[in-house]
């Protein structure tokens, strides 16, 4: 099978690719860097918002995972004409390559929960109405809502997921607003305090990286029951900010001996309302549609990040 990945290089990328590649498929990683390529990988440096697709020769595809994004709430406010260009503009001119392969291929898109806005009532599951509260959520809505007119008008096939908050690569991200557990145990580990605005009461549903690498897989092969809908992918369960920051510290002074507490602060006058939500997502859509499950609740996901690593 011939899969390309978009945002080949960051967290689920990565991960994505690994698995695959063990599975038995061939995979280009599309990526603004480049890397040597290896067994059934081959790496493509390409910009999605700002490269030529004409010169990309036509591959020959099965799936596509489309990844690859402008990811900052932050970055996204300053300058939305930048966050369009990437997250909406890049994804149509992914779209537009794709629909004129002589095989169209299945196109999942990674979406975000965010998404929705700002919810009263939990858990958050399709039925909800979106109303994005940030620049960010708009452009990723905006491209998720493309990928729906591309499947109604029969130029591609394919469905989006909009994902909870992800964790456990211990990579540094390029949005410090990104993969915020992952930076907190960076931070435990060198015995730094980590900071919480506000009470830290705000639920999240944190969910680990190979539970989402599976969910992806699932909408793929499942193409009968996932085509032109989208998901919501969560475990279903919520956690504090301070509980989950708590034991990611917990578990970091467990491997380096180091001491740290977190630390408290007000909320900067700049902080974005979407910091401010409660989130428990609803995948029973997708569970009924592809038969998908996390394997992993918090605590389990928490060991497996973070239990043994220095």
């Amino acid at each position: 099978m011939q899969v390309l990945i978009t945002g080949a290089s960051g967290l689920i990328g990565s991960a994505l690719s690994t698995k695959l590649i063990a599975d038995g498929c061939s995979v280009f990683g599309l990526s603004r860097s480049f890397r040597a390529h290896s067994q059934n990988f081959q790496w493509i440096k390409h910009d999605i918002a700002r490269d030529p697709w004409k010169n990309l020769s036509n591959l020959e595809l099965d799936l596509v995972f489309h990844l690859a994004g402008q990811t900052s709430v932050y970055h996204a406010r300053q300058n939305p004409l930048e966050d369009a260009s990437v997250n909406v503009l890049g994804t149509l001119n992914l779209f537009e390559y794709l629909r004129r392969l002589p095989s169209i291929p299945f196109v999942v898109v990674a979406g975000t929960s965010t998404e929705v806005g700002l919810c009263e009532n939990l858990p958050i599951n399709e039925k909800v109405r979106e109303t994005p509260v940030t620049f960010y959520d708009v452009s990723k809505l905006a491209a998720e809502m493309y990928l729906m007119q591309y499947i109604r008008e029969g130029w591609l096939k394919g469905c989006a997921l909009r994902l909870a908050n992800v964790f456990g690569g211990r990579a540094v991200g390029r949005n410090a607003d990104r993969g915020i557990l992952d930076r907190v145990y960076r931070q435990a580990k060198q015995g730094e305090s980590p900071v919480i605005y506000g009470d830290g009461n705000y639920l999240r549903d944190y969910i680990f990286i190979d539970d989402v690498v599976s969910a992806l897989i699932a909408a793929a092969n499942n193409q009968e029951t996932t085509n032109g809908r989208f998901f919501y992918i969560g475990t279903g369960k919520g956690t504090s900010l301070t509980d989950a920051f708590t034991k990611v510290i917990a578990l970091a002074r467990e491997n380096t001996g180091l001491t740290c507490a977190l630390k408290y602060i007000e909320p900067p006058n700049e902080l974005s309302p979407i910091e401010f939500r409660n989130a428990i997502i609803d995948s029973s859509a997708f569970s009924s549609a592809t038969g998908w499950n996390p394997d992993y609740d918090f605590d389990r996901g928490l060991l497996a990040a973070y239990g043994s690593c220095t």
